[in-house]
């Protein structure tokens, strides 16, 4: 049974990741909104998702590497803080490149992650740890949950600025909370220098792809954008070089060199991508006419039965492990996955069709999500688990950025201007969202087949003694 404390901790961490991924996509449904607001082409408007998700995907293991190294706690309330910030620049913004950097700022919060899970690791006993893993990797779709649904009512009753004044009071809360209840346990090491370097060549990488990709694909390969693709190719060059050459690399090439590493890390990237290709897509596709053409309230209605399940597909997925390994979960969730994109593609679309896809579909990477996390710690000690985990953090997170801008870019490919709300609006014509849902069978195929091929449980046993404890060789 888990102690007071345990569970006390284990409450704690699960709200941080939860809030976190509420203001992350709180404001899903009102994506149309603020796109006609700020008078913004849809890839532009595309950047508000996944720019939260490109700094933590940068930031994770920075700051993995630093908690490791300085104390968890340090480094979750510095986090925290650029956090809160985020928050109330987005509420007082003024146009979207305000809008943007506030939620670059929100990133910060993603990068925590590592630190929670490392925190789990150290202070939780035995297989509990990977049942309180499960758990946090579940609040990150329940925070998902939470912010499309209330973010939903709130654009839709009131105002998609509304949504900052719910979350300001209750980060600045969870602050006072990690500061006075969480415990510092792990002191790290100070020696050595944090990898700035590495950290500013990554975020360089990240923004001018995810810039490059934004542009309408006419624009691609024009003198501008063939410069943004050289920047950005340079900039992953350099990364590569310095993280070859520092003394404490931001991403450690050895471990990622390590097979089951690579796999779970390309499991993680696909298995999120996905989810945030079909999530980008549900507003479009439930509210605007050439869809169902339903309120914002309906986003969030629709949402919730996946989300549900979610949330209990994490924990349950950490109590199998111990017992099935992971190799059976990814290949489950994968399956899932692959059922949700058939039954969307070939089925009309309608409130059931959306429900039932939508509920697999949140099961399914649940699933995979969790079994990818805990694969990755049993091939790292104890004191480099901030570090491990940062980097599948990273991959996972680099998946959620890149998927709204595929959803994106399919959606401005085909566009018509139709009388909705009272105005004209520039809207994605109906077949564009079975190109989405074309990729997302073609994404949950190669994530099946890797799942089914390459995953290998590592072998270990329950020791006599102890059922509580599980001993790896």
């Amino acid at each position: 049974m888990l102690l007071k404390e345990h569970l006390s901790l284990l409450l704690l961490l699960s709200l941080t990741v939860m809030l976190v991924m509420t203001g992350e996509s709180m404001l899903t449904a009102a994506l149309p909104e603020i796109e006609h607001e700020f008078s913004v082409p849809g890839t532009f408007g595309s950047w508000i998702l996944p720019i939260v998700l490109l700094v933590g995907a940068a930031a994770s293991p920075f700051v993995g590497t630093a908690g490791d190294r300085y104390g968890y706690k340090r480094l979750l309330m510095v986090c925290l803080l650029i956090y809160c910030g985020g928050l109330f620049g987005g509420l007082f913004a003024p146009d979207i490149w305000v809008l943007l950097f506030s939620r670059a700022m929100q990133g910060a919060g993603i990068a925590a992650f590592p630190l929670g899970y490392a925190i789990i690791r150290e202070q939780l006993p035995g297989t509990l740890a990977e049942t309180g893993i499960g758990v946090i990797s579940a609040m990150y779709g329940a925070g998902t949950f939470i912010g499309v649904i209330s973010g939903s009512f709130i654009t839709g009753f009131f105002s998609w600025r509304m949504t900052y004044m719910v979350l300001i009071p209750a980060s600045c809360l969870l602050l006072l909370l990690v500061w006075k209840f969480i415990s510092n346990e792990n002191r790290g090491s100070s020696q050595g220098s944090l990898d700035f370097a590495g950290f500013f060549s990554l975020v360089s990488f990240l923004f001018l792809s995810l810039w490059f990709f934004s542009l309408p694909s006419g624009e691609r390969f024009t003198v501008q954008g063939i410069f943004i693709l050289s920047c950005a190719v340079s900039s992953l060059l350099l990364f590569i070089w310095v993280e070859k050459r520092t003394s404490h690399p931001l991403a450690d090439f050895r471990l990622m060199r390590r097979r089951p590493v690579m796999v779970f890390m390309v499991i993680g990237f696909l298995t999120i991508l996905a989810f945030f290709i079909l999530l980008q897509m549900m507003p479009f596709i439930i509210r605007l006419p050439s869809g169902l053409s339903l309120s914002a309230s309906m986003v969030g209605l629709i949402l919730i039965p996946g989300a549900l399940c979610d949330m209990i597909a994490g924990p349950l997925t950490g109590r199998m492990i111990p017992v099935t390994g992971y190799r059976l979960p990814c290949i489950i969730g994968s399956f899932l996955l692959l059922s949700t994109g058939i039954l969307l593609y070939f089925f009309l679309i309608s409130i059931i069709t959306l429900v039932v896809a939508w509920t697999l579909f949140s099961f399914g990477m649940s699933m995979v999500a969790t079994a990818d996390l805990i694969g990755v710690m049993d091939y790292v000690s104890k004191d480099r688990t901030a570090e491990a985990t940062g980097i599948i953090q990273s991959m996972q997170t680099l998946g959620g950025m890149v998927g709204p801008i595929v959803t994106g870019t399919i959606l401005a490919t085909s566009k018509i201007s139709m009388m909705h709300q009272g105005e004209i609006w520039d809207i994605p014509e109906t077949w564009t969202y079975y190109l989405v849902f074309f990729i997302v069978i073609l994404i949950s195929s190669v994530l099946l087949v890797i799942s089914l091929v390459f995953v290998k449980d590592k072998p270990g046993r329950y020791d006599k003694e102890d059922p509580n404890i599980m001993v790896r060789r």
